[in-house]
């Protein structure tokens, strides 16, 4: 007698796959959108980095030739396609030869709407 047994799948096996299987997919895209927001947002601290390294350079360049005034100032820029605003404020610290530049860039991250800034401090040796 030949026996004959039947092998494949039922039709529930296949359900509990199908939607394991969807999880995993659902999980990897998930982390995956998170990981390129995560890059972006490291991106535009990056940007902000050396923006205001820029702004320091030209503020220190513009002290030593003695055309920059103590006081506030402010703008906007645009880095590779993305807004940033920035402003600084200068005061000339008492009783010492030294001035403290406040540095703040601010953008708005498109994704989650939320306003970021940050600031940044040095000292400067004040030309006479």
């Amino acid at each position: 007698m030949i026996s004959v047994t039947k092998k494949g799948l039922s039709l529930l096996e296949v359900l509990i796959t199908t939607a394991i299987l969807s999880s995993a997919i659902i999980f990897v895209f998930r982390a995956f959108t998170t990981a390129l927001s995560a890059a972006r947002f490291s991106q535009n601290i990056t940007l902000a980095c050396f923006l205001a390294e820029d702004k320091f350079q030209e503020w220190e360049e513009r002290q030593k030739e003695l055309t920059t005034p103590l006081g506030l100032d402010a703008g906007r820029e645009k880095k590779q396609a993305r807004d940033f605003n920035w402003n600084y404020e200068t005061n000339k610290l008492a009783d010492s030869n030294l001035i403290e530049l406040k540095f703040n860039v601010s953008w708005k991250e498109s994704i989650r709407q939320k306003d970021y800034v940050l600031d940044f401090f040095t000292y400067l040796l004040a030309k006479k």
